[in-house]
């Protein structure tokens, strides 16, 4: 942050170098503090701390300029400040609008109803019922990114199941422990696989199964599941609790599943 924020002294500091730069050679402290919304004895009290700076010389009779030392740190000052609002601007367009994937061929100006499928968000054509809207930037095909703005309402979503599949964890024989047929035929149409292990990795992958994610996978599930993406969540049978109360505090609704041989 532009350290012209950092505190009221800095700012007034900053506006009255301003104002005397401005009105330079004679400055006025009461029109000085009527601008600025303050009070004369304020202006008066910065003036001096300006001179002892070096910022400012007072040449008498209300005779007052800038230094050039002054001159540097107000330019030094209003390109931090310039930097600080291209940053904020920068914010408020990527939150004015954001892209989505294109349900179909879209046009620019259209009207459009947002909607999330598995996670990621679609325009389509609008109906009278839909709960969010929005207006699309550009033309776009079937299957393409898209911008869209003017975002209105709340996009409806809804979490995903998770399923939670153990295998023996390292103490109890790890990989060599599990029933691979099993373990592949629950996971293996699965939309979303994660690995929560070492255990958990080398079981799936003896099943012939490469895992979509096998680091943050606690993370990864949570966030995918709870944008409606169907997860499976491979981990040691010791770390169950742990992972149920993760998605439990996470409000995920959870089955399990053991793939432990008999």
């Amino acid at each position: 942050m532009a350290h012209v924020f950092l505190s009221r002294s800095i700012s007034t500091r900053f506006r009255i170098l301003v104002e005397i730069a401005s009105r330079q050679p004679s400055v006025q402290q009461k029109e000085v503090a009527s601008q600025l919304g303050i009070t004369v004895q304020a202006v008066s009290e910065q003036m001096k701390d300006l001179i002892t700076a070096g910022l400012v010389v007072f040449r008498g009779r209300g005779r007052y300029s800038v230094t050039p030392q002054g001159v540097d740190w107000l330019l030094r000052s209003a390109r931090e400040l310039q930097e600080y609002s291209d940053r904020v601007g920068r914010v408020v367009m990527d939150i004015s609008f954001t892209a989505a994937i294109a349900a179909e061929k879209l046009c620019a100006g259209q009207s459009v109803a947002l909607e999330m499928r598995e996670g990621l968000l679609y325009a389509r054509s609008v109906g009278d019922a839909d709960p969010a809207k929005a207006r699309v930037m550009a033309d776009a095909d079937a299957g393409t990114d898209v911008a869209v703005t003017n975002i209105e309402g709340v996009i409806p979503l809804s979490a995903a199941e998770v399923v939670v599949v153990t295998v023996p964890s390292i103490q109890n024989g790890g990989s060599r422990g599990v029933d691979l047929w099993r373990l592949r035929e629950r996971v293996q149409n699965a939309r979303l696989i994660a690995a929560a292990g070492v255990e958990s990795l080398i079981s799936l992958r003896s099943a012939g199964i490469q895992p979509h994610c096998s680091w943050a996978a606690m993370e990864t599930v949570i966030e995918a599941a709870s944008s409606g993406v169907p997860c499976v969540l491979v981990c040691g049978d010791a770390e169950l609790a742990r992972v149920s109360g993760s998605l439990a505090e996470a409000g995920l609704s959870f089955s399990t599943f053991d793939a432990t041989a008999n």
